[in-house]
């Protein structure tokens, strides 16, 4: 009985993550509103508040789909439907896809205008996190 409890708790764990959204340490922004983030990584604008160019990065991990669910309370199914409507429009292209934390971390440290997601426990000093969702 307890091997089997010991992978439900860790599977009741990762659904309930928290995912931090981060930029770079030199983007000026201090935080951002779920409407700016969402309007970023759906390819509403390509820009921060301030002008300056944004360059989403998505994951292709399991964390994808909790941070589409957070942030615009949709699954992951309806956002691959979104920009496969976008894309056939010719309007945008989604957000580059990189497979994991420590991916995206790499790139928004090395990108100014970076801006991505991570589990929140993999935010550290390097990043800036502009928004938590919960």
């Amino acid at each position: 009985m307890r091997i089997l409890a010991l992978p439900l708790l860790l599977m009741v764990f990762a659904v309930h993550a928290e995912v931090a959204v981060i930029g770079n340490l030199r983007n000026p922004s201090e935080a951002l509103s779920a409407k700016q983030v969402q309007d970023i990584f759906l390819g509403r604008t390509r820009t921060f508040p301030d002008g300056r160019f944004a360059l989403p990065i998505d994951q292709s991990s399991d964390l994808r789909g909790e941070f589409y669910q957070k942030l615009t309370s949709r699954p992951v199914e309806q956002i691959n439907a979104y920009w496969a409507r976008i894309m056939f429009t010719g309007q945008a292209s989604p957000p580059l896809q990189l497979p994991d934390d420590e991916a995206v971390l790499k790139v928004v440290r090395e990108n100014e205008g970076a801006i991505g997601y991570v589990s929140k426990p993999h935010a550290d000093k390097t990043v800036r996190v502009l928004l938590q969702l919960n």
